[in-house]
């Protein structure tokens, strides 16, 4: 009687069990039914969340100041574009300029010599740029005798870096005025625009070239006692382009969105963060004369 009551409480905690642990199978199914779902779920808003994209700045001002001037820039391209922009440059023009042969920036903002290279050779399309022309300005002292850039033969003159545009500008205006540059004029290269005129200032070369936006910038009352030897003649300025692999739609919104800047209290603000007046649509052909000047300077750099 014993024995068949524990049987039977045996049979009937086999079933409880088979029970229980075919009630924990189907949890269990259902659980990784549920994890793979939220799995797929969150793959798909991967999917779905655009990829960022680089917004290049040469930097032709201290990196401090292009996140200063650049970050509304890039926070106005990804609230235009629905996906983020992140700004990106570099400490030196050459490290810049090795970016840019690798394609690496999606939207760049560069300095005319630079945007023919990115156009001709990196597959970048124009956008807009900045409607005041750029000019280089060669300041001497007040009381040095010299009249023309020829009369520079034989001194020094103190230029940007090595890739910047005014140095190029420079140089070009050199070889028109008969003389090769670091030949018999010699060119030393300053980090900083207030360096290059102080060494005006202080006899360590004879002249600084500049553009000449800087100068109201730097020295606005004419305090340091420098005055205009030579400026270039006006070419096309900075301008963003965006790579071809950028969607056209995008170029399109980046574009009008750029041009309406005047219109808007955070397009003013970006104007104003940067001292410019505005822009206007960039054409490839804006910047012949940048490829006029950059062959001169090859065949130069060839003889």
């Amino acid at each position: 009687m014993l024995w068949g009551r524990v049987r039977a409480f045996q049979r009937l905690t086999l079933f409880a069990g088979r029970a229980h642990g075919g009630a924990l199978l189907v949890a269990l199914c259902a659980a990784t039914v549920l994890v793979g779902h939220v799995q797929a779920a969150s793959a798909g808003d991967q999917l779905l969340q655009p990829e960022a994209y680089l917004l290049g700045v040469f930097p032709y001002v201290p990196v401090l100041a292009v996140d200063r001037i650049y970050g509304p820039v890039a926070a106005q391209f990804a609230e235009d574009l629905g996906r983020p922009v992140h700004l990106k440059t570099k400490p030196t023009f050459g490290k810049f300029a090795e970016e840019l042969r690798k394609e690496t920036y999606d939207i760049i903002l560069v300095h005319p010599f630079f945007y023919v290279e990115a156009r001709d050779e990196h597959h970048y399309v124009p956008l807009a740029r900045l409607e005041e022309p750029l000019t280089a300005v060669v300041m001497v002292s007040d009381d040095d005798p010299l009249e023309t850039l020829a009369d520079l033969k034989g001194k020094t003159i103190g230029l940007p870096p090595a890739l910047a545009a005014v140095t190029e500008l420079v140089r070009a205006s050199l070889l028109d005025a008969g003389l090769l540059p670091g030949v018999n004029v010699a060119l030393e290269h300053y980090r900083s625009k207030p360096s290059c005129l102080q060494a005006v200032r202080v006899g360590r070369a004879a002249a600084c070239g500049l553009p000449r936006f800087a100068l109201s910038q730097i020295d606005p009352d004419n305090e340091w006692k420098l005055r205009l030897l030579f400026e270039t003649e006006p070419v096309s300025n900075f301008l963003f382009a965006a790579h071809a692999r950028v969607p056209e739609s995008d170029r399109i919104d980046l574009g009008k969105s750029i041009l309406a800047w005047p219109f808007t209290a955070n397009g003013r603000k970006i104007l104003a963060g940067g001292a410019w007046n505005r822009f206007v649509s960039a054409r490839d052909q804006d910047y012949d004369e940048i490829r006029r000047h950059m062959l001169r300077l090859q065949r130069f750099a060839e003889r």
